[in-house]
């Protein structure tokens, strides 16, 4: 599992990373973090595309997650889990429900 979460300042930037995201297969889970699974080496080819977009003052992190800790992830706030289900999205485990 990785998650790309980023933090860009111009619009047409956003969308072209976010576009990115989803053609490697990503699901997006906030407007600028992106969750799925990568091998090493797509998660890098993603990291080079990315970095092509950006300006100095924009940030992007690419976070590997092991199963194991996404499973103890801990959700706060609102969150429903009917409307997740219709995109597709699978939920593991949330320690706060």
């Amino acid at each position: 599992m990785w998650w790309v979460i980023y933090d860009i300042s111009k619009n047409r930037e956003r969308t072209q990373a976010a576009s990115k995201c989803m053609n490697y297969g990503l699901k997006r889970v906030q407007k600028s973090a992106f969750l799925g699974e990568l091998t090493k080496n797509r998660a890098e080819m993603l990291a080079m595309e990315l970095k092509e977009i950006i300006t100095p003052t924009d940030c992007i992190f690419l976070i590997p997650c092991c199963l194991k800790c996404f499973q103890d992830k801990i959700i706060h706030g609102d969150f429903d889990e009917e409307t997740v289900k219709k995109k597709g999205w699978h939920i593991v485990i949330s320690n706060d429900r």
